[in-house]
């Protein structure tokens, strides 16, 4: 019997750490910007959007990707977003200063 619980519970984490979520994208997209990956942590970041559209760090992240990947329209938008799902407050003072 024990053996059978210790071997559900194996699979159970196997699954829990097999789940691609939104948290795990974000975390990888960042990791790929501060390498200067842009274009990697733009896809990231798209996949965490894709999961949870509300996700607004993850769409900080995007549109900073963009902007410094020379899609200052792209990333604009993206933190437009980031600011109207109640992201970083600190996003409209970089929007107000550089998305013209």
């Amino acid at each position: 019997m024990r053996t059978k619980q210790l071997i559900i519970a194996v699979l159970l984490l196997t699954f829990a750490v097999g789940q691609n979520t939104a948290e795990k994208y974000f975390e990888s997209g960042l990791a790929k910007a501060k390498l200067g990956d842009y274009s990697g942590a733009i896809v990231d970041y798209t996949k965490a959007i894709e999961i949870d559209p509300n996700y607004a760090d993850a769409c900080v992240g995007r549109g900073a990707a963009k902007y410094l990947n020379g899609d200052e329209t792209g990333g604009c938008a993206d933190l437009r977003k980031a600011g109207e799902l109640g992201g970083d407050p600190k996003v409209w003072d970089f929007i107000k200063e550089y998305c013209k």
